[in-house]
């Protein structure tokens, strides 16, 4: 299987990650991504430092497109009665679609979102 040139990073890999793994693909992040990660920080100065290290990967932007294929997706997940995905997850595969990248991850959700959006799940940690 080959993978994406490019792979947005889920917080789930980022603690499993190896600097092999972060060498498979230009590594991406999103806004989604961004809050996830900026949200475990425990105090101003770690949520900069975060920040800053944060800022050395390229971002995705998620817009309205982003949005509606993710609604869709949700909708399709429906009618497989699989439908209860994270948000966040659901936000981040349709980014990942949308800019033809994989996503690297350690969560069994994105299994699910790759049957219904075009994407590359990559797991990482197995």
């Amino acid at each position: 299987m080959a993978l994406a040139n490019l792979l947005l990073l889920d917080k789930s890999a980022l603690e499993r990650a190896t600097r092999e793994t972060l060498e498979l693909g230009e590594i991406c992040v999103c806004a989604v991504v961004r809050l996830e990660v900026l949200y475990s920080a425990r105090s101003a100065r770690e949520y900069e430092r975060i920040e800053t290290d944060l800022d050395a990967f390229r971002e995705l932007r998620i817009d309205a497109e982003t949005i509606a294929t993710a609604v869709g997706a949700q909708k399709d997940l429906s009618r497989r009665g699989r439908h209860r995905v994270p948000i966040p997850d659901l936000l981040i595969a349709s980014c990942a679609q949308q800019h033809q990248a994989g996503v690297l991850h350690h969560d069994r959700h994105y299994d699910a979102l790759a049957e219904v959006l075009s994407f590359e799940p990559v797991r990482v940690g197995v």
